[in-house]
């Protein structure tokens, strides 16, 4: 049993609802750099997007250069074998000449369709690189907006814990320092609630009913005293 004013007890629960109060603040305050976080991670993922894209038009550049150059080779070869037709001496030779001909011609007929597609597909992919791009600029910009907001937030919420701090202080000086020292021990192995109140014989820290004894007691409202279940200080108005 702890005796108690009704002065003290308003100011024991003014002073948990301060503390409550800055506990929320200061968890809002952590959850700020923890968004901030996640905005950098979508930022990154576009990066990591765009260097893939990027990779995509380099490889398809690389195979277009490649068509170019077997293309120029295939050319060679073909001028070479057309002033070989002039030096043949048989028919057989003429003709597989010919032939061979006709088959690199053939080959570069289809490098010449795959260059075509791989243009195509530079185009394509260049095309979605830069808007892809723009996206990320778009949303680059919409991140420093909102952790121009988080900053604004940041600060009021500090200026708030400051004053809930404050207020603390000021009642803790106005409390007996008993009162304080064991309201503090209760908070602290109630997670942070150390003063709940009883209503209809009810904690309402763990919702479990108190001895009917220890009610009646406690509705002369000038004591505390600890529930037998959860611990905690508890009181009636």
């Amino acid at each position: 049993m702890i005796s108690i004013t009704r002065q003290q007890l308003d100011l024991l629960i003014a002073l948990q609802e301060n503390e409550r109060q800055a506990a929320r603040i200061k968890e809002k305050l952590k959850r700020i750099p923890e968004k901030k976080a996640k905005m950098e991670e979508s930022l990154q993922a576009y990066e990591q997007d765009i260097q893939a894209r990027q990779e995509r038009v380099a490889s398809l550049k690389k195979d277009y250069r490649s068509y170019e150059n077997e293309l120029e080779l295939n050319q060679s070869r073909i001028k070479k074998r057309e002033t070989q037709l002039y030096s043949v001496k048989t028919n057989k030779e003429y003709q597989s000449l010919l032939k061979e001909i006709d088959e690199i011609r053939a080959a570069n007929s289809r490098l010449e369709d795959a260059s075509l597609q791989c243009l195509d597909d530079i185009e394509s992919a260049e095309k979605e690189l830069e808007g892809k791009k723009q996206e990320r600029e778009d949303r680059k910009k919409e991140i420093d907006k909102e952790k121009q907001g988080l900053d604004k937030e940041a600060v009021d919420l500090e200026e708030q814990m400051d004053q809930m701090n404050r207020e603390s202080e000021a009642t803790i000086e106005k409390l007996e320092p008993g009162l304080v020292k064991q309201y503090r021990q209760t908070r602290d192995r109630g997670g942070g609630l150390g003063l709940v109140r009883v209503e209809n014989a009810v904690c309402t820290g763990c919702h479990l009913n108190i001895p009917p004894q220890m009610y009646n007691e406690l509705q002369r409202g000038n004591e505390l005293k600890m529930c037998p279940h959860c611990h905690r200080l508890i009181y009636v108005l």
